[in-house]
């Protein structure tokens, strides 16, 4: 096979891959607000937990986008084991509407309390606000 032919066929390949991975993390477009959202939390959860901060950002709107970089989540992520403790899990999401907005709350487990992570996305499925927020705290041993 000619180097230009490999080359192209290579290149088409790698096209085609990245194409097939990106569908894969990518929800369907028609689906419900709940659902969207559903999908961007998870996704941002997955990216939380290895430490891709650019990626867990990935479907913040505009707003959040400008004033929670992923510099500043990667701050407060990782600032919390020094208050709770070593991460232990996660528990099952939940959604749900507040305010007008569908929300996903996902409790974060660590070894001394709880932080319940919030995911507000607007009606297009987008995430418009993320809140870390503590709800049990126990006492340092």
């Amino acid at each position: 096979m000619p180097v230009r032919l490999l080359m192209l066929v290579s290149l088409a390949g790698a096209v085609l891959a990245s194409t097939a991975a990106r569908a894969q993390t990518e929800p369907p477009a028609n689906l419900s607000v709940h659902a969207l959202c559903d999908a961007h939390a998870n996704a941002l959860f997955a990216a939380l937990d290895g430490s891709d901060y650019a990626a867990a950002s990935a479907d913040f709107d505009a707003a959040l986008r400008t004033r929670y970089t992923p510099a500043k989540l990667k701050q407060d992520y990782e600032a919390l084991p020094a208050t709770y403790g070593k991460m232990l899990g996660r528990g099952r999401p939940h959604t749900g509407d507040m305010a007008g907005h569908t929300v996903v709350m996902a409790p974060l487990i660590f070894e001394r309390g709880t932080v319940t992570a919030e995911v507000h996305c607007a009606g297009d499925g987008t995430v418009s606000d993320l809140r870390l927020s503590p709800t049990q705290v126990m006492s340092k041993p």
